[in-house]
């Protein structure tokens, strides 16, 4: 099945059966089962070593990492599925914080959805971010669980973006909290009736 979207794919990305055999299921297992979570990788990628050093969550841009995989050892190309968390906001919405994240990490923008996944709702944006091999592309995909904010990212350099959406893409919706305790914050604005034309039952502005 063809991909129905180049860059934030939904559909076309599950595995056939002899696709499934290349695939590994991954677990990963935190001192916090809330942190716990598992999804598909393919066959010979590499899980990364976690950074040394304390996050500093004063900073917004921080996220503590919950595992790095990479498809080549010495991370090169950076083609690299990521997983972070932080405290999530006393204010706003998921939608707001993908649009704080890309400003914060200088990271161009290009597309913001909001989507049902298997671990619930969440906001799927597309972005890119200049580096020393050229211009990377970026899937980055977050979400709110029980007062953490969640964010997974696929990145590939653009050239390489083509053949490696699909797997990337697989990381992304095959993810999975093993104990997840459910959204507390809203994933995006409510519309604003004033604003909603077309005449229909959502039309609340009267005359």
């Amino acid at each position: 099945m063809a991909l129905d979207d180049p860059d934030l794919p939904m559909k076309g990305v599950a595995p056939d059966a002899e696709e499934l055999k290349e695939l590994n299921t991954i677990t990963i297992r935190n001192q916090r089962p809330d942190l716990e979570f598992s999804f598909l990788l393919p066959d010979g990628w590499y899980q990364q070593p976690a950074p040394p050093g304390r996050i500093d969550f004063s900073r917004e841009s921080e996220f503590a990492p919950l595992g790095v995989f990479t498809a080549t050892k010495d991370f090169v190309p950076p083609i690299a599925f990521s997983v972070g968390v932080r405290p999530a906001p006393k204010q706003g919405n998921v939608a707001e914080w993908v649009e704080r994240h890309c400003y914060l990490n200088q990271l161009a923008l290009q597309r913001l959805e909001v989507k049902q996944f298997m671990f619930g709702w969440g906001v799927d944006a597309l972005a890119l971010q200049a580096s020393d091999i050229g211009p990377l592309k970026l899937r980055i995909t977050m979400f709110e669980d029980g007062g953490h904010l969640f964010v997974l990212w696929g990145t590939a350099p653009i050239k390489l973006w083509e053949p490696m959406v699909r797997t990337l893409s697989l990381c992304i919706l095959s993810f999975e909290l093993l104990q997840p305790k459910g959204p507390t914050a809203p994933v995006a604005p409510k519309p604003d009736p004033s604003i909603v034309g077309g005449g229909g039952e959502n039309d609340k502005q009267g005359g």
